[in-house]
């Protein structure tokens, strides 16, 4: 089986992909090991693929993983952190390290799965507008023009 990506937009995949393909036992059974572990190595271990820094690290802990008190911490979630949890970081740049404290302050207030938590509390952030679907009919649909692939890789699965 080929699957075929565009270079420009899929670097990351491409490289992500055979980092994982060339793990002992391939990159299934790789991730599935990470199932076993603390969620601190889950993070470093995905982190070393091309492409995943911390933020992407939790979300596959959390969403794939059962790591349920992985926080994917980006600029939402720290809205969501200094707002109801650290009032007293409102203000401050989200850092590195700043992260950390908003998870660990996810954690200490939610435990296990604390994960879980702050994802129900970043839905609830969203304005009402993005959430509320409106109705397109054949009249009002603008067609979208698509790219046409320049450049393609192969990658054997």
């Amino acid at each position: 089986m080929f699957l075929f990506l565009r270079m420009s937009r899929a670097k990351y995949v491409v490289g992500t992909a055979k980092e994982l393909m060339a793990k002992p036992g391939g990159g299934a059974k790789w991730l599935a090991l990470l199932r076993d572990r603390e969620l601190l190595e889950v993070i470093e271990g995905l982190c070393t693929l091309p492409g995943v820094g911390p933020k992407v690290a939790a979300c596959i802990a959390l969403f794939s993983l059962d790591k349920n008190q992985a926080i994917p911490v980006d600029t939402h979630v720290w809205k969501v952190a200094t707002q109801y949890m650290l009032p007293e970081l409102a203000g401050k740049s989200l850092t590195p390290k700043l992260s950390i404290v908003v998870a660990d302050a996810f954690v200490a207030k939610f435990g296990e799965y604390a994960g879980w938590a702050q994802n129900v509390l970043f839905i609830g952030q969203l304005p009402a507008k993005k959430l509320v679907a409106t109705e397109v009919t054949s009249e009002t649909a603008k067609p979208t023009k698509r790219k046409r692939a320049t450049k393609m890789v192969e990658i054997q699965a």
